[in-house]
């Protein structure tokens, strides 16, 4: 097996970890059930339709349009480590800076 072999085995298992309920059971007390299921949904859509996820754009879906708070979202990237979804899901925080949220 070469080095790409392994690589798409290891994203493999973590989109399967993603969409289980070990995950949502871990971080539903921080960030509760929703949050967690519209991310799963985000991944399950980008599978669906074979195009990968920008952080911007699934940021822009949990914050404008699903009325999450900002920092909530950028600390739940950084608590899942969102880098490990990569090539699934590509850009940095520092893209984030810019998406002014939305008062409340």
């Amino acid at each position: 097996m070469d080095n790409l072999d392994i690589e798409l085995i290891d994203l493999m298992d973590t989109i399967q970890y993603t969409l289980s309920n070990e995950f949502l059971n871990k971080w539903k007390m921080k960030y509760g059930e929703r949050l967690i299921r519209l991310f799963q949904i985000k991944i399950l859509d980008s599978l669906k339709n074979q195009k990968p996820l920008k952080l911007k754009g699934i940021f822009k879906f949990l914050v404008i349009d699903s009325g999450f708070k900002g920092e909530v979202v950028k600390n739940f990237f950084n608590d899942v480590d969102f880098e490990i979804y990569n090539p699934i899901i590509s850009g940095g925080l520092k893209s984030l800076e810019e998406i002014i949220e939305p008062a409340r």
